[in-house]
C-alpha cells in the first residue's frame, strides 16, 4: 500500500526535477553534438585516405574523452528520469487504490 506520505514524497521529487532532468537532458544531447564535431574536426585535419582518416578519429584521445563526457553525461539523465518513471508509477499505484478503496474493494 502507497501511503499518503509517500505519494506527497513522490509528487515531490516529480515537482521538484522537471528543469534537472530538462537540464541533464540538454547536457547530453550536447555531450553527443561535441562528439559529432571532434569526430568531424579531426577528420577533416587527418592525412590519408577516407577510411584511415576515420580511424585516426575515432581512435584519438580526444574523441574517446568526448565519448565518455557524453556517456557520462547520459548515465545522470537516465538516472533520474528512471527515479521520476518509479515515482510517476508510485502516483499511479496509489490513484488505483483510492479508485479501489472508493468502491469498497480494499
Amino acid at each position: 500500500m502507497v501511503t499518503e506520505e509517500r505519494l506527497t514524497l513522490a509528487l515531490t521529487l516529480l515537482a521538484s526535477s522537471d528543469e534537472e532532468s530538462a537540464e541533464l537532458k540538454v547536457n547530453a544531447m550536447r555531450k553527443e553534438y561535441l562528439v559529432d564535431l571532434k569526430r568531424k574536426q579531426l577528420f577533416l585535419t587527418s592525412e590519408g585516405n577516407i577510411e584511415a582518416r576515420k580511424a585516426k578519429a575515432e581512435t584519438s584521445r580526444e574523441v574517446q574523452d568526448s565519448i565518455t563526457n557524453y556517456l557520462d553525461a547520459t548515465v545522470e539523465f537516465e538516472k533520474l528520469k528512471a527515479k521520476r518513471t518509479t515515482e510517476a508509477l508510485i502516483v499511479e499505484v496509489w490513484r488505483t487504490q483510492s479508485a479501489n478503496q472508493r468502491q469498497g474493494v480494499l
